[in-house]
């Protein structure tokens, strides 16, 4: 089963994040026609970034960052296309919950894409707040209390 070969763990090196910027494009930025670094911002380097590997391959990727003593917010969430609805999304999300907790913090807050909303209730995340777009998509503002 692949989901039995998905590891998951923390970018440890520029290459690791250099794969991981090229995930996110391809999946996020790409479709939208947006340029090669439109998929990085400057709380990257205080971020934690979470990575799932197959076969040594980087095939999806998240990011936390703290937003207050006690706020989180997790952005960038990506999966390669020909790796999606096979949980992989859903165990890093977990994991990125984890280490939220490690962290202190108890809530944490992300803007999901409109069609991705399912996907993050089924985690426990709950609309919190107006819709608003970024690069022009609609999204929901969403949290969780952990």
């Amino acid at each position: 089963m692949l989901a039995s070969k998905i590891i998951l763990r923390f970018t440890k090196d520029e290459k690791d994040l250099n794969q991981m910027y090229y995930v996110r494009w391809l999946v996020l930025r790409k479709p939208l026609g947006k340029e090669k670094g439109s998929e990085q911002d400057k709380y990257d380097s205080e971020s934690f970034h979470l990575i799932a590997l197959y076969e040594d391959k980087i095939i999806g990727c998240v990011r936390l960052r703290s937003l207050s003593q006690t706020r989180g917010g997790i952005s960038y969430v990506a999966v390669l296309p020909e790796f999606q609805y096979q949980g992989i999304g859903s165990r890093m999300i977990k994991k990125i919950i984890e280490q939220a907790k490690k962290e202190n913090l108890t809530t944490l807050t992300l803007n999901s894409r409109f069609h991705c909303v399912d996907f993050y209730k089924k985690l426990g995340f709950v609309e919190a707040g107006e819709s608003l777009y970024i690069v022009g998509l609609l999204h929901i503002p969403m949290k969780i209390n952990i």
